[in-house]
């Protein structure tokens, strides 16, 4: 059984996981897909390392997909945004027999674009940035994360502490490092969805690179952050025509 912590918003209707990414957890990240527990069975995970769930030396985007997997039961929708993202893909690869449907919003699966102009360009800028701010305080390493992924953000000085535990959870990453088995999801039969937000053109890259290879079906809301979730009605509308037309096999 699974010790993460989880927020559960409805009981009713098909189950439905959603895992959060680097810099916000569960609550924060999918405040705005609470309107839909009228609709479906929502779970939203903190994944290792954000509180309430236990701490970790290190985020393992495997460890993590492994207990998404215990997540799905016998079967859920499965969305998950920029980490989450790959943590998803990476889970409904292990347990494809689990997963009705596949959402990702932004995943920095950026070996599988590696080659296009935007990938490339994000994947230098990301390892530079590791590299040059390894001694850097909490508060200077977020915002040149941010500015490497062309995400204009304001942050609050000094940091709230959640915050500053998702960015030290960040410092352990490598998401220039973060591929997901393409050939497998590729062969898994649920329907696929990819969201991008047009912020950032190496996420760009990566979802026209998951639209063609999975096939997944691929939906620009340009102008739009990051976390695209956070539009609210524009995403959930899109979101419930998805997830309504992929019936449970």
């Amino acid at each position: 059984m699974t010790e993460l912590a989880v927020e559960r918003w409805g009981t009713e209707g098909p189950p439905l996981v959603l895992v959060h990414g680097s810099l916000a957890s569960a609550a924060t990240a999918f405040g705005e897909q609470r309107e839909l527990a009228d609709r479906y069975s929502l779970t939203a995970p903190y994944r290792r390392g954000y509180r309430p769930s236990p701490s970790t030396d290190r985020i393992d985007p495997d460890r993590d997909a492994r207990e998404i997997v215990e997540l799905l039961g016998s079967g859920a929708h499965l969305v998950g945004t920029s980490m989450g993202g790959v943590v998803a893909m990476r889970a409904a690869a292990l347990a494809p027999e689990r997963v009705w449907s596949l959402t990702v919003i932004e995943p920095p699966a950026l070996p599988n674009a590696a080659g296009r102009p935007g990938a490339d360009a994000l994947i230098a800028g990301l390892r530079a940035h590791w590299e040059q701010n390894e001694e850097a305080d909490d508060e200077t390493f977020a915002k040149g994360f941010l500015r490497a992924l062309d995400v204009s953000m304001e942050l609050p000085s000094p940091l709230p502490d959640p915050f500053a535990e998702a960015v030290r959870n960040l410092r352990t990453e490598r998401p220039w490092l973060t591929g997901v088995p393409l050939d497998e999801l590729a062969s898994a039969p649920f329907p696929k969805l990819v969201v991008t937000g047009g912020g950032t053109a190496g996420f760009e890259d990566v979802g026209d690179v998951l639209a063609e290879r999975l096939p997944a079906k691929r939906v620009l809301f340009d102008g739009s952050p990051h976390a695209v979730q956070r539009i609210g009605e524009r995403f959930n509308t899109e979101l419930v025509a998805f997830l309504d037309s992929a019936r449970p096999r």
